[in-house]
């Protein structure tokens, strides 16, 4: 894996192979950043089930301000805080070592907002439409923010949840990618 854009672009990011792992390729990363197409200076991101920080990085490499990363597998939090420290990011990023529903309690005692959530939960086990629906539910996305969706293609999501909704979606082999747009309107 490697940085795609930006002033990090061409460095590579540790990983580690495993079962409880699934890294989105650079193919998919590329895509994801290239449809959300967002000026990202300043901006807020919050990285769910963020393995190895792939995408919370490639925002901080576009100029994205601060990255929340959320991740509970012990493998994949070392390789995340060695991908932290080798880019000298650790300034910009915090590191919540929960799990999603607790991470996302934690954040909203902290009253922190965000532009963009990204989540790539495991695969097959209701992950992303049960994220969804806590994120909709909740005041940690800023109005107009977007949650990208990375999830298997077989795995249906709704089209709205709350004030979220579905705004495009992509397929890449096995991985579907939905885009979602919060809007004031619950």
């Amino acid at each position: 894996m490697r940085i795609i854009s930006g002033n990090l672009k061409g460095k590579r990011l540790a990983s580690f192979k495993g079962q409880h792992i699934r890294p989105t390729s650079d193919r998919v990363r590329e895509a994801i950043f290239d449809i959300l197409f967002v000026g990202w200076e300043g901006k807020e991101v919050l990285d769910l089930f963020a393995g190895t920080g792939g995408l919370g990085i490639e925002a901080l490499s576009r100029g994205a301000r601060r990255v929340v990363f959320v991740e509970t597998h012990p493998q994949a939090l070392l390789v995340l805080e060695k991908n932290i420290k080798a880019l000298n990011l650790v300034g910009n990023c915090d590191v919540v070592r929960l799990r999603v529903e607790e991470g996302m309690r934690f954040i909203k005692r902290r009253v922190w907002k965000f532009d963009v959530a990204f989540l790539d939960p495991p695969y097959g086990k209701g992950l992303a439409d049960s994220t969804l629906r806590l994120i909709a539910g909740s005041t940690i996305l800023k109005e107009n923010g977007v949650v990208v969706v990375e999830h298997h293609y077989k795995e249906a999501l709704l089209n709205r949840y709350r004030r979220l909704h579905m705004s495009d979606q992509r397929r890449y082999g096995r991985t579907e990618v939905s885009f979602f747009y919060s809007t004031h309107n619950p």
